[in-house]
């Protein structure tokens, strides 16, 4: 792949990246403030319904308090078209066919009775990021916290959820997977592991957007660079990649 393809391929990626985090975070795609907020919203709008009333006016809207559920969808419908939108870029910018592709990247073989590699990993990897998450509160410097990318919002509306899930379990693992490690990973490997590596790993991490990331998934993205060079299959990558998001997201259902 040339270093123009590799440029477009990243500059899609990233803007459509950045689209869809403005469109997450815009007012109506999230809960506005804390319960201290939101009671003096209510009684701000209380006072605007009382004086309107009093002197006979149209009674103002109730203001926006939680999370706009079709900006939300919108938002993750853009990253699934992104993600579908990255398979095929990427398999148009290798100009292999799609069984070389397979080949080259090790997805025609693999022994799924290996698959605790990964697994394992995953759970080093979240014990890791657990482990940074608290020494950054610790120590009280809140943007070297991890945030997660996925808004809770998300848990409140069946088919929103269910949107979330599609874009987290299939999407990222296997768009992330084929770009960062089978894309750009494997077109920098003869620098060396550690170059290769390190640049597409922190790759990888930007796309996040969240600067408290940085640290724990730069570390995470080398060691799934590793799981496939060390056998030669993105399956191990891509594996690791769905239990990773599927520990996180059953996580935030959880929690919320």
């Amino acid at each position: 792949m040339t270093g123009v393809a590799m440029f477009v391929v990243l500059f899609i990626i990233a803007t459509a990246a950045v689209t869809t985090y403005q469109v997450v975070n815009d007012t109506r795609a999230s809960d506005i403030g804390d319960i201290f907020e939101k009671s003096a919203r209510v009684a701000e709008y209380a006072d605007e319904r009382l004086e309107a009333a009093a002197g006979g006016r149209e009674l103002p809207k109730p203001p926006e308090l939680l999370a706009d559920q079709p900006t939300l969808q919108l938002a993750l419908a853009m990253t699934l078209v992104t993600q579908a939108l990255t398979l095929g870029i990427v398999g148009v910018s290798t100009r292999l066919t799609f069984g070389e592709l397979r080949r080259a990247l090790g997805l025609e073989r693999y022994a799924f009775r290996s698959a605790w590699r990964p697994a394992l990993a995953v759970f080093g990897a979240y014990t890791m990021v657990v482990v940074y998450a608290m020494v950054a509160e610790a120590i009280g410097i809140g943007l070297l916290e991890p945030e997660s990318t996925v808004p809770f919002e998300i848990t409140r509306d069946h088919l929103t959820l269910s949107i979330a899930a599609a874009v987290t379990l299939v999407g990222a693992p296997f768009s992330e997977e084929l770009l960062f490690r089978g894309l750009v990973f494997s077109g920098l490997l003869r620098w060396g592991f550690w170059p290769a590596a390190v640049v597409s790993s922190f790759s990888f991490t930007l796309l996040h957007l969240d600067p408290g990331s940085l640290i724990p998934f730069s570390l995470i993205g080398i060691l799934i660079a590793w799981l496939y060079w060390s056998r030669g299959t993105l399956w191990d990558s891509i594996i690791f990649h769905f239990l990773f998001n599927a520990t996180s997201f059953t996580f935030l259902v959880w929690g919320t």
